[in-house]
């Protein structure tokens, strides 16, 4: 708030008047018959402190039609430090409240976003990322912008997770039709087998290069993924998280399938595609494997691994993911895991 002292002589004693900005006007509040120019002040400073819960500071009409996703492309074009990962993730989870996106931002209630994330198909952890987007985008139309006084996500609660969904897995059989693309669409068996074998998400397949795999130790480093940068662009780009940096050991039957893969394939990149989305990988998995898609190859490895006793870290470590994620994933299988634990506690210790 804006505003200053002025103390004089008056009847004797000593008047404290007080100017003070309301919004875009100059005003004033006095009072006199103080003994002292200290006693003036004081009680000056009373009435400054008293006006302060009262006035605010006023905003910005430069700005007072500027919309939700207009705002949005100047916060993101002034975070300077996140990465483009970071900012393309927040860019994703804006999608949930597409229907503010036009919306001028000062308009924007409690309501209106409450309505979007009520009625949105989103996972819960997608609103909830939504949330943390919007609350920190109006907080910053606030300060240091003065578009809005007040954030309308203040008074919303994150949305707790939803009942469990059983994951979709593939079966044994299942995986055994796949044969059959060996010959006859050789590019899409070795996809498929890749990701049979190694769990990587979609994105972070299409990224590997051929110098991303040890065929002397039998790895395959994870380091990157190929993403859609916006207006048609595609490009590398950081892992969805720093757990996403890691090195996952092939087994036998993909070293083969790979050794072979290379005598064939003249790019860089194993997959050169040149789009990030899956919708033709999975129509083509869908006319062997109706239903499934390419992410069901991640479960089916992480499902693998817990069915055979690797403890939770080690599948956490080798899918990228945080401990918390796999347990809350694949908790059906890690119950089992902690009853088998319990039996050989029992068996142990009798």
């Amino acid at each position: 708030m804006q505003y200053n002292f002025t103390i004089r002589k008056k009847d004797k004693g000593f008047q404290i008047i007080v100017s003070y900005k309301d919004g875009y006007k100059w005003k004033q509040k006095s009072k006199q018959g103080f003994a002292t120019q200290r006693d003036a002040k004081l009680y000056g400073q009373e009435i400054v402190d008293n006006l302060k819960k009262t006035i605010t500071s006023p905003l910005d009409d430069s700005l007072k039609d500027i919309t939700l996703i207009e705002f949005f492309n100047i916060f993101i074009s002034e975070h300077i430090n996140a990465t483009k990962n970071t900012l393309i993730t927040y860019k994703n989870a804006l999608n949930v409240v597409d229907a503010l996106k036009d919306k001028k931002l000062s308009t924007i209630t409690t309501q209106d976003i409450l309505h979007q994330f009520n009625h949105s198909v989103y996972a819960v952890a997608t609103i909830n990322l939504a949330y943390r987007v919007l609350n920190m985008l109006f907080n910053y139309a606030i300060s240091p912008y003065k578009v809005v006084r007040e954030n309308p996500c203040k008074p919303i609660k994150p949305l707790k997770q939803r009942d469990v969904k059983k994951v979709s897995v593939i079966t044994a059989d299942e995986l055994q039709r796949l044969d059959e693309l060996e010959d006859g669409n050789y590019l899409y068996y070795v996809l498929f087998m890749v990701a049979r074998y190694t769990g990587a998400r979609y994105g972070e397949i299409i990224a590997i290069t051929w110098n991303d795999i040890d065929f002397t130790n039998k790895t395959i480093a994870i380091n990157k993924q190929w993403v859609a940068l916006g207006n048609n662009q595609f490009d590398y780009s950081f892992t969805k998280s720093t757990n996403g940096i890691r090195t996952i050991p092939i087994p036998p039957a993909l070293l083969e399938i790979l050794k072979k893969y290379k005598n064939v394939c003249t790019t860089d990149r194993l997959f050169n595609f040149r789009r990030s989305n899956t919708t033709t990988p999975n129509r083509i998995l869908q006319k062997y494997i109706p239903e499934k898609s390419m992410h069901a190859f991640r479960h089916t490895y992480a499902t693998t691994l817990l069915a055979n006793n690797v403890d939770v870290k080690t599948v956490a470590s080798l899918l990228g993911d945080t401990v918390d994620t796999v347990i809350h994933n694949y908790i059906h299988y890690t119950d089992e895991m902690r009853l088998k634990a319990a039996e050989s506690v029992a068996n142990i210790f009798g």
